[in-house]
């Protein structure tokens, strides 16, 4: 039974795109679930393709949508482009971290200066953990939460924009080809909205992959991830 995306299509078209093509591969490449279903033939192309018009409100003809669309299911090097992306998935290590809380901070110079000196606040010998994701305007620190009065008596509560004691972290740590291969994280991301799972914060660092993620839906996060991983 092919998947109906058509009842979805209106005449409501705004946008041109020069390249119809590599706009409407663009929207399969960042989208898993469409990408899976096209290689498995059961999405119909005309309802897919209204559905691309209709959402994305481009000013394209039917017949182009539905020729890239085509062109993207025949097109060996993409196939090859898109299992790499798997090949690095397949080839990282993730592990969590449970019981954890955060702290999202002024960027001011005290907290700076405290950050500067995390002997004070954690106890390394006992593997406590810290992670530092750094905005322009902001910081955010993700320790372990007995540790959470401790760490946030240190910083004026005038700097303490917000604060979180349920949180969980999802550590990624992938092969070097990471550098060379584009759409790894947007497939990651992809997949953890379309299960209604937020990102409330997340770092890349080289080859490192940190995500912060509510305790209630790590462990939903993690499953769907390690899935990616082994797919």
């Amino acid at each position: 039974k092919f998947l109906n995306y058509g009842t979805f299509f209106c005449q409501v078209v705004t946008k041109r795109i020069s390249n119809i093509r590599e706009f409407v591969w663009k929207i399969i490449d960042t989208d898993i679930s469409l990408k899976k279903d096209l290689s498995r033939d059961i999405i119909n192309i005309r309802s897919l393709a209204k559905h691309i018009i209709n959402t994305q409100k481009i000013n394209a003809s039917i017949d182009a949508v539905i020729s890239a669309i085509r062109r993207y299911e025949k097109a060996p090097e993409k196939k090859e482009e898109s299992y790499s992306v798997y090949n690095v998935l397949k080839q990282a290590r993730i592990s969590t971290k449970t019981k954890m809380s955060s702290l999202l901070l002024k960027r001011t110079d005290e907290v700076k200066t405290m950050l500067g000196r995390p002997e004070k606040m954690l106890d390394f010998q006992s593997h406590e953990i810290i992670r530092v994701l750094e905005g322009s305007e902001a910081l955010t620190i993700v320790f372990d939460r007995k540790n959470f009065e401790k760490i946030k008596s240190f910083f004026p509560s005038k700097a303490i924009l917000e604060e979180n004691k349920k949180v969980g972290m999802i550590e990624i740590n992938y092969p070097k080809i990471l550098k060379k291969t584009p759409g790894v994280f947007s497939i990651i991301y992809n997949e953890l909205a379309e299960n209604n799972i937020s990102i409330i914060d997340a770092l890349i660092s080289s080859n490192e992959h940190i995500l912060i993620i509510d305790e209630g839906k790590l462990l939903k996060a993690f499953e769907l991830i390690y899935s990616l991983c082994k797919s």
